[in-house]
């Protein structure tokens, strides 16, 4: 079957599980890593302060991707590190253990950890884990870094 008869199983949605016409679900991952779509950008300010903004899905296939990024971060020693997720559109529980495994690292060298978004797909997942108390959660990053 040539990949112009597949569809993504969720409209408007890329991801490693295709829909056939015939309606069967099937894991394709050959062509995976490049459906991951999740972009991340970092400003380095000079008062000590990281701003990593990400744009895309936190999932499977983007949170180790995620976790690495911010594994870097840590490592320049930041202040605070604001991680930006006001662009993020899904929030899974690979992106949800990504966060906490920045919590806990941010713990143990004493960095402040802020979290940056007002948006459903973030916040509802964060609630209904009972993470939303584990995090400095704000609304705007000019708040998140005040």
């Amino acid at each position: 079957m040539s990949s112009s008869e597949w569809t993504p199983a969720v409209p408007g949605h890329t991801n490693d599980i295709r829909r056939p016409a015939d309606g069967d679900l099937t894991a394709d991952t050959s062509d995976a890593a490049a459906e991951q779509v999740i972009n991340l950008d970092v400003d380095q300010r000079d008062d000590g302060a990281v701003v990593v903004r990400v744009d895309g899905d936190i999932d499977t296939l983007t949170s180790p991707l995620l976790s690495s990024y911010l594994a870097d971060r840590f490592e320049t020693n930041p202040t605070v590190l604001v991680l930006d997720l006001t662009r993020v559109q899904f929030l899974g529980s690979a992106g949800l253990a990504a966060l906490i495994v920045a919590r806990e690292e941010a713990g143990r060298r004493d960095v402040k950890l802020r979290l940056v978004s007002a948006s459903h797909a973030v916040l509802r997942p964060l609630a209904a884990t009972g993470l939303s108390s584990e995090f400095d959660i704000y609304d705007d990053t000019e708040s998140a870094l005040a």
